[in-house]
């Protein structure tokens, strides 16, 4: 004869437990998270002003492409909807 699922709800109880010392408080969490923060300190290159003007250009240039391009692939897919709808409406 056994026992079945009785002692199921205990070993839950003891892992739940177990699981709650192990975590840590928030407190615990944003002391740690402080002290690495103020650690990092991030260092930029400092450019020119020559430097500075052909980053913006080519940034600039990189934009209008991907502005033109973007248009072309509207331009595209409005004519494929359309040539789409035509097949649709004449050939059905």
């Amino acid at each position: 004869m056994t026992m079945g699922y009785g002692g199921q709800p205990m070993k839950v109880i003891k892992a739940n437990r177990a699981l709650l010392k192990k975590s840590r408080s928030f407190r615990d969490l944003r002391k740690d998270y402080l002290d690495y923060s103020q650690e990092t300190k991030l260092h930029f290159k400092e450019l020119t002003d020559v430097e500075r003007k052909i980053v913006r250009d080519k940034i600039r240039a990189q934009a209008k492409k991907d502005s033109i391009q973007e248009i072309g692939i509207y331009i595209l897919s409005i004519a494929i909807v359309l040539a789409a709808f035509y097949a649709i409406y004449y050939f059905s």
